[in-house]
């Protein structure tokens, strides 16, 4: 059937879609492969700030607020919870407290937390408190998979020893455990404002998990960056945290 004038001169005025070729009813296909890029580009933003909104920092047990700054500190005390989270090894079994901590900057300025100075502090029936110093991925690795420097008879959690891991036998299982380890940690010691960060922070206490119901989590050295000026230090007791 023959079109008649009318219609092919509405056909011929009617604006065409974006990437259709003139005299198809089809888009092109590179338009929709960068049609869909876009929509998964809008997804893929917007998914990890709905994962952050799962947890409310100030609805945890163990934290400690002033300043518009908020600290807070979930412990990893069961193998269960730490499998959840590393999987297939973990710090749990090599005796060292993974703290998941959390640090939300209410304020216009961004904070700089100095993380070098934190400190588990622990206080141990009829012993001398002690502060002890994160480890880094590296000595977690050491200390689950190598299990180098441990002291059966120990009672207590030593500090940690700078000197005391050793290198040998770092093969890929413990490049991979050290990299998980890594990844989870506290990623930035900058909290811009109106923002939150957390990652974990981890302590050798030689298997005394018990001994968190007398323990507190200190961060001693943070300021505002716009103008230096420091905010007093937080301590978090822990013992609210134990279930």
């Amino acid at each position: 059937m023959i079109s008649s004038q009318s219609d092919i001169l509405a056909a011929r005025q009617r604006p065409l879609l974006h990437g259709q070729h003139p005299g198809s009813g089809r888009i092109s296909f590179r338009v929709r492969v960068r049609q869909l890029a876009f929509a998964l580009g809008i997804f893929s933003f917007a998914a990890p700030f709905s994962v952050r909104a799962q947890t409310d920092p100030a609805s945890l047990p163990a934290h400690d607020a002033h300043q518009g700054f908020l600290v807070a500190v979930n412990p990893y005390l069961s193998a269960e919870q730490s499998k959840s989270k590393f999987a297939k090894h973990t710090p749990y079994e090599g005796g060292i407290l993974a703290l998941e901590v959390y640090l939300r900057n209410d304020n216009d300025s961004p904070v700089r937390v100095n993380l070098t100075t934190i400190r588990l502090v622990v206080n141990g029936p009829g012993d001398p408190r002690q502060r002890l110093e994160p480890l880094s991925p590296e000595d977690v690795a050491d200390r689950t998979l190598l299990k180098q420097g441990k002291d059966p008879s120990q009672q207590r959690p030593r500090l940690p020893f700078p000197g005391r891991t050793g290198k040998p036998n770092r093969d890929k299982e413990w490049e991979e455990f050290a990299g998980a380890v890594r990844s989870a940690a506290m990623p930035s010691e900058v909290i811009a404002p109106h923002g939150t960060t957390h990652g974990f922070f981890y302590f050798d206490v030689d298997h005394h998990f018990d001994l968190l119901s007398k323990a507190r989590f200190d961060v001693p050295d943070l300021f505002f960056m716009a103008d230096k000026k420091p905010l007093f230090f937080f301590q978090v007791d822990l013992a609210p945290a134990i279930h």
